[in-house]
């Protein structure tokens, strides 16, 4: 079966070769979507980023599409548009290539707030040999992960390694090697209350939507550090801005937000004892193939889709 591809996402030629030899006779173009009208209406697969989807237009434009794929995880973009939602159009996505990068940023913001690395770097700049504020470790700390899926198991791995104690939340209960205490998302009040760090690995989903606001705050302890790189809706950013400027909680590290890029008069900016870095903590030279990986081995199964890897449930939006 010929099969016409479309990436929005520039491929090299061993990365189209690949495809070729998972799909042989396949065609695949890539430019991105200003670039790409005139062959839109026989792309039979998508690939991209959720961001990159306007769906709307895209519906319209490729009568033909039975498949997109997308390189990021969040598929929120997409499962907005309730036409697509209806449609057989089958739709995967990359989780699970994340856990490395995201697990190495997190311990590295941990590492830096406990050993007050940032403080150090400010008083280098500044010239002055000073002893830092309190410095401590992470071992023997408790953290509690919220959302137990590819990211959170390589995140509870690291930690573990850590000599940490780790408490993590999920749906359902599973056997996990790097968690001492597993609890339903009904407890996660339990969770939150005894964590020094807690960690939001959620997916965003109507359920998990504004979750982190000031009850949630409220429950954690004044020095626990509060950590988010999943999605920023999960998090009532006004209620964190209060969180930290009161001393509820001791600090907080985001790498989402609400709105991106986050505006110039956004009140974090200024918040105390907040890090904030521009939604990078999945960025690594490794990324794109680890996402094409997953898609290959899909294509080589397309168009039967029985046992095709990543599959998002459009019923559940992941």
């Amino acid at each position: 079966m010929e099969l016409h591809l479309l990436s929005f996402v520039r491929l090299n030629d061993e990365q189209i070769d690949l495809l070729h030899h998972a799909s042989p006779g396949c065609t695949v173009v890539c430019g991105r979507p200003e670039q790409t009208a005139s062959v839109m209406p026989d792309v039979d697969i998508l690939l991209g980023y959720d961001s990159q989807m306007d769906i709307d237009t895209f519906l319209q434009q490729m009568p033909k599409l039975k498949w997109i794929h997308t390189f990021s995880a969040g598929v929120e973009k997409l499962m907005a548009n309730e036409d697509f939602c209806r449609s057989d159009i089958l739709l995967t996505n990359s989780r699970g290539i994340h856990g490395i990068p995201m697990a190495e940023h997190i311990l590295g913001t941990m590492l830096a707030s406990s050993r007050r690395l940032i403080e150090a770097w400010e008083n280098q700049k500044n010239h002055q040999w000073k002893r830092l504020t309190s410095p401590d470790e992470l071992y023997g700390k408790t953290a509690a992960v919220i959302g137990l899926g590819s990211i959170g198991r390589e995140v509870a791995k690291h930690l573990k390694n850590m000599g940490m104690h780790v408490v993590a939340v999920k749906q359902k209960e599973t056997t996990e090697p790097f968690v001492d205490q597993l609890l339903p998302i009904a407890q996660i009040s339990e969770a939150l209350s005894c964590a020094d760090y807690v960690i939001v690995t959620l997916p965003l989903t109507p359920e998990t939507t504004n979750m982190f606001n000031q009850d949630a705050f409220r429950l954690m302890k004044k020095d626990a550090f509060f950590i988010n790189v999943s999605r920023g809706a999960v998090v009532n950013e006004n209620d964190l801005v209060a969180a930290l400027s009161s001393g509820m909680i001791c600090g907080a590290s985001l790498d989402v937000f609400a709105v991106e890029p986050l505006p110039e008069d956004s009140p974090l900016w200024d918040v105390p004892n907040l890090y904030i870095t521009p939604h990078y903590s999945s960025v690594s030279p490794m990324y794109l193939e680890r996402s094409l990986k997953i898609f290959r081995s899909n294509l080589q199964i397309f168009p039967q889709r029985i046992g095709m890897m990543n599959v998002v449930d459009k019923t559940r939006g992941y």
